[in-house]
């Protein structure tokens, strides 16, 4: 953007403890005051379901190389509600990650910023290094500079033949993803 102050917003997993979740109180008491927000809860509703439309996309990317849910191996890089911070409240990219293992996949979550310990009753499985060539598809969801820095060779290297990688933010370049949110 041109302008000063400007946001450069863009498409994600909206969580955290207070845009997930702070328009809920706006829409109560409007409602209250007898005015219904169409919009706010409609844009609520769309943000709500981002993660289950990647999960849908992903799914079905490798379908399309012939890949089982049920058989895949998925990485998911990133958990935390946004970059670069260890919280995990309303974390969508963690909703994604749980939706993915409902399809039968094994899926593994690489985040440098939480550990096992925060993890444990969250149903995922947390590694400290993803194993090399071995994933049917590695999805970012939350773009940490560590996984900013990833090249080609990097994102590649994680990949089983036919993988499909799945990228939420758009950071990494284009010829390197199947697929973007």
């Amino acid at each position: 953007g041109s302008k000063w102050n400007f946001l450069p917003f863009r498409p994600g997993l909206v969580g955290g403890h207070c845009i997930g979740v702070d328009p809920y109180y706006l829409l109560h008491k409007s409602e209250s005051v007898g005015y219904h927000p169409d919009l706010i809860h409609t844009a609520r509703q769309v943000n709500n379901r981002v993660g289950a439309h990647v999960a849908q996309r992903v799914l079905a990317l490798l379908e399309s190389r012939g890949k089982a849910a049920a058989s895949a191996r998925i990485l998911v890089l990133g958990v935390t509600f946004k970059e670069n911070c260890p919280d995990l409240r309303n974390s969508r990219a963690l909703e994604l990650a749980q939706v993915l293992g409902t399809s039968g996949a094994r899926v593994e979550v690489q985040d440098p910023w939480v550990g096992p310990a925060v993890l444990a009753d969250s149903g995922v499985h947390w590694v400290e290094r993803a194993d090399p060539g071995v994933f049917d598809a590695v999805v970012l969801a939350v773009a940490h500079d560590e996984f900013r820095a990833f090249d080609a060779a990097s994102v590649r290297a994680l990949l089983a033949p036919d993988g499909v990688v799945y990228d939420v933010k758009s950071v990494w370049p284009r010829d390197v993803v199947d697929d973007r949110l």
